[in-house]
């Protein structure tokens, strides 16, 4: 019976191709095939022959040297075109074959063939199987059966080959894709063997780690991070292998000595067979989130201190405030010069304080603005700094070391500025706890203080900087000096080099920040183990500086009541007998509910009340209120230790109000109480 055979050469030959068998290497199972049917049919010749366009190629062969010949040469082209078995008993014996060059020529001589089509599943003829021998002979119906199932074995092992050809060419697209998830995931992911040896290394572990995956793969993870503690790598290793999995922090180390903290993952790989293979880790880089943690954790601290320094501050300028005001009333009274140097030693010494606990204030309401994303805006006022840098020298030379010798110098024009006392305080004072701290066993601190003007040459090389007349203050030390590696990063918040509880890495930054609010600049030089210096740039005014409160005229009253409304019974009498000693009268209350009632028995006569914003009973917020809706033109000087002005429930632009700070001078209250009742 004659097969179904698709005679069209191009579907033949696309039939061929989709094997992609020619010009291969030989392969055992086809070797095995010609090897079988040439000892079944006892023939020295044995061949599959796959049928090319213009050739014949042997995929194995028997009995021959050649690997393909010409495609008219031979029988196999005449088998596939009949499709059908072709048996020749004797070449020569057949005029049609008896010419043919594998007849004739000398190396061949072939007498005898029987070759059996090779059937794609479409039945396209893609070639044959075929037997010869050099003497004519005859093969029985069973060896020409055995030939027809190793024609059938040769195109199953085809279709099979392609088959695998097709799983293998889908594996390594799935492989490839594999490979390319892992590298789109931002994790680093290693797989490592039960000897620690890596098997894969994906492009963000290059990234994060720094080696990469030609570098890394095959070595032991030890050899690359070989800076982790061993105990600790040996316990995880177990705990996989028992639990099948783990999760931790552990801290590493890049090539470039770099250290990170990740959030580690592994997970046991099992084999087939449920045999323990391999390791899979997925490291998650978090050292900047853990920064960023401490760095919050740093801020709660410093919040809470904050909280717990206005608290302790309120305290204090309460207890300030009647010594500040009774030394000046005693020093009113034309004492001896011996207990006036006395008063003036307490009163100077009061002012220190007061002027500390400012500082405290100012510092923590600055952290708390940073926190809640707020500026402190403080007011500023034209100043001259070298009061403020001998007063700065004065208490660093009771406070600091005897080791440590300080010096000032303070250029005789100095030029005034715009600025808060307090703050520009506050940034000598971190430079110069900064200088004491370089210098643990001794050194020379210098203050200085200079003109200068700044050209537009300076400026081009200094970006933060504008034509025109500045101040530089100066702070050098001779102390252990910074590395130059970290000079950029001193500036920053909660940067530090000192240890766990010494500093909060806020000193500098929050000097940064408040020269930056007048328009300045520092710069900052070093040398290791020779000494820093701090150059603090401060625009210059052409301004007279506002002189100090003390040198202008004291301002007396004309017989007007003031109802002075404070829970502390020491602040109420030293203010009653000050405003007294100043021709005015005073009544007094201790809390809200008692103000009320005494303005309400006596606001004929009560020209201005002086209030306390935290009291007992009814607090000053709402006393206020009440008092300015019996009388909304009621003069008010609302006085507090830890509150400021944008806290108080009053109207700024209202002439009538104003605020005044704990502890305040007697000048200061009377210079304050004259403003509201003369408006």
């Amino acid at each position: 019976m004659k097969s179904l055979v698709c005679n069209n050469e191009a579907a033949r030959l696309e039939a061929l191709y989709q094997y992609q068998i020619l010009d291969t290497p030989p392969e055992e199972a086809f070797d095995d095939i010609a090897f079988l049917a040439a000892q079944i049919c006892n023939t020295p010749i044995a061949l599959i022959n796959l049928i090319d366009a213009n050739r014949q190629w042997f995929k194995a062969k028997v009995g021959l040297d050649v690997q393909e010949m010409p495609r008219d040469t031979g029988f196999g082209s005449i088998c596939i075109e009949s499709g059908e078995i072709l048996i020749i008993p004797d070449t020569l014996a057949d005029e049609r074959f008896a010419t043919n060059h594998i007849v004739t020529y000398p190396g061949f001589c072939v007498r005898f063939y029987a070759g059996v089509p090779l059937l794609a599943p479409g039945g396209e003829a893609i070639g044959t199987l075929c037997i010869g021998d050099r003497v004519p002979r005859q093969i029985s119906p069973k060896q020409v059966e055995a030939l027809q199932a190793f024609s059938r074995l040769v195109v199953r092992q085809l279709e099979i080959r392609r088959e695998f050809a097709q799983l293998a060419s889908i594996k390594q697209e799935y492989k490839q894709g594999q490979e390319a998830l892992l590298d789109i995931v931002t994790d680093a992911i290693v797989v490592q063997d039960l000897d620690n040896k890596i098997l894969l290394w994906n492009k963000n572990s290059e990234e994060l780690y720094g080696w990469k995956s030609e570098e890394a793969i095959g070595k032991q993870s030890d050899e690359l991070f070989s800076t982790e503690p061993l105990p600790q790598n040996l316990e995880i290793f177990q705990t996989v292998l028992k639990d099948g999995s783990w999760q931790g922090e552990l801290q590493k180390t890049s090539k470039s000595g770099k250290k990170l903290i990740v959030e580690s993952r592994w997970t046991l790989i099992n084999s087939e067979h449920s045999q323990a293979k391999s390791i899979f880790v997925i490291d998650t880089d978090i050292t900047q989130k853990k920064q960023l943690e401490k760095q919050f954790l740093r801020a709660q601290r410093v919040e809470s201190i904050g909280t717990l320094t206005s608290g302790i501050a309120h305290d204090l300028n309460n207890v300030l405030s009647p010594i500040l005001m009774s030394a000046h009333l005693l020093k009113s009274k034309n004492c001896d010069q011996q207990t006036n140097q006395m008063l003036s030693i307490i009163e100077s010494n009061a002012k220190r304080g007061a002027d500390l606990v400012k500082q405290v204030l100012s510092f923590t309401r600055g952290i708390e603005g940073n926190v809640q994303g707020q500026a402190a805006i403080r007011p500023c006022t034209v100043l001259q700094v070298k009061h403020l840098i001998l007063e700065i020298q004065q208490i660093i030379s009771q406070t600091f070391p005897k080791s440590i010798t300080v010096y000032t110098e303070i250029q005789e024009d100095l030029l005034p500025i715009c600025a808060n006392s307090t703050q520009l305080h506050q940034v000598l004072i971190n430079l110069c706890l900064n200088a004491r701290d370089a210098m643990p066993t001794g050194g020379t601190l210098t203050i200085s203080a200079e003109n200068i003007w700044i050209d537009e040459t300076y400026v081009s090389m200094h970006i933060e900087a504008t034509v025109g007349a500045y101040i530089i203050l100066a702070v050098a030390d001779t102390g252990l000096g910074i590395n130059s590696e970290i000079l950029d990063k001193i500036f920053e918040p909660f940067f530090t080099t000192k240890e766990l509880g010494q500093g909060t890495g806020l000193g500098l930054s929050t000097v940064m920040r408040i020269i930056k609010e007048y328009g300045g600049f520092i710069t900052v030089s070093s040398f290791v183990g020779k000494g820093t210096k701090f150059k603090v740039y401060l625009p210059a005014v052409n301004q007279v500086p506002i002189p100090l409160l003390e040198d202008t005229e004291i301002l007396t009253g004309s017989g007007e009541c003031i109802l002075v409304v404070d829970d502390e019974t020491a602040i109420q009498e030293i203010t009653k007998t000050s405003l007294e000693n100043y021709n005015y009268r005073a009544i007094t209350a201790g809390d809200g509910i008692e103000a009320l009632a005494v303005y309400a028995q006596h606001k004929d006569k009560i020209s201005a009340v002086i209030i306390d914003m935290m009291m007992s009973k009814m607090d000053g917020a709402t006393t206020i209120r009440t008092l300015q809706n019996i009388n909304p033109l009621l003069p008010i000087i609302v006085v507090s230790g830890l509150v400021t002005s944008d806290q108080v429930p009053i109207d700024k632009i209202d002439e009538h109000t104003a605020f005044l700070p704990k502890p305040y001078t007697t000048q200061e209250l009377l210079k304050t109480l004259h403003a509201v009742i003369s408006q």
